[in-house]
């Protein structure tokens, strides 16, 4: 009986392994604005990352210039103003305003997941008007009178601020399970070790919790792509491109995340192959006792008397 219900609580703690994980990442890695800033700023030297934001950066001071200087602007402009923006992104600044962009998305994106009255209007947006400024300064350098122009603001549009919206109650409800799934988990393995009869059994119980919170690791890695997949099918097809590239990058981390949790495995495979190392039998087999000659094994010698 004992060690059916400690196999149950072993059960129950692998089960619970997986939600552990995932939502003690969420909390660490996501949360935290500069683990999240440490995550995606490699993003910078991305080409996608780099012909997305250029693109629309040349794109928006060709459309600032022909608003604001309707003549004398010459017809290899948009050329002019897309090899500036490429200039621009490959340039040593460009990671610091990917940066920056970032820090602010990252605000948005988590005061829409906490407040559930948020304004679900538009999309979420990264600011690269920092890199339109750039390219204008460039072609400012061929002649281009663009001091006749205000600041030009640019937001690269990621994703619907509504379907983020939509993760708002599982984000909360990650949020406050982090609190205390990883205690459950402890608790589970805990109980179910000192259910266990023996100290082979102890040892058996707690190697198959490690092995299972192992499994439970794996499983989270198994389900990243999964997950990516379906959140870039939701988000809009003209910005399906970045979505992918951010969320390779955030949910991307939750795979080395995981790993670190493999580690259980081995120790694991070890207490359960200890557990079941044979016993050493004892001999209680005897061929005779010492000092005592004419012994035959079973019969007493006779005692003679004087």
């Amino acid at each position: 009986m004992r060690s059916f219900a400690a196999f149950l609580l072993v059960v129950l703690a692998t089960l619970v392994a997986p939600l552990a994980i995932a939502t003690t990442w969420v909390t660490e890695r996501v949360d935290d604005r500069q683990e999240y800033l440490d995550t995606v700023a490699p993003l910078a030297d991305d080409p996608a990352v780099r012909r997305v934001m250029a693109d629309a950066a040349a794109a928006a001071a060709v459309a600032a210039l022909q608003q604001h200087v309707p003549v004398g602007l010459p017809g290899a402009v948009d050329t002019w103003a897309q090899a500036a923006a490429n200039e621009v992104v490959e340039s040593r600044e460009f990671p610091k305003i990917w940066r920056d962009a970032n820090r602010d998305l990252h605000g948005q994106v988590i005061d829409l997941l906490e407040d559930p009255d948020a304004d679900t209007s538009g999309s979420l947006t990264v600011d690269a008007g920092p890199v339109v400024a750039q390219v204008l300064l460039v072609l400012e350098d061929r002649g281009i009178p663009v001091g006749l122009l205000p600041t030009v603001p640019l937001q690269v549009p990621v994703v619907e601020r509504a379907k983020v919206a939509e993760g708002g109650p599982a984000y909360r409800t990650t949020h406050s399970a982090a609190g205390w799934l990883p205690f459950a988990w402890a608790a589970l393995v805990g109980l179910a070790v000192l259910v266990a009869t023996g100290w082979r059994g102890r040892a058996r119980t707690a190697g198959f919790a490690l092995l299972g919170g192992a499994l439970g690791a794996g499983l989270v890695m198994l389900a990243v792509e999964p997950l990516t997949d379906l959140a870039v099918d939701r988000a809009d097809v003209g910005s399906q491109a970045m979505v992918r590239i951010m969320l390779d990058a955030v949910l991307g981390s939750l795979t080395p995340y995981a790993r670190t949790f493999l580690l259980a495995a081995p120790v694991g495979l070890v207490l359960v192959a200890g557990s079941l190392w044979p016993r050493r039998r004892r001999d209680d087999r005897y061929d005779g006792y010492d000092g005592h000659e004419g012994y035959d094994g079973g019969h007493e010698p006779s005692r003679e008397y004087a």
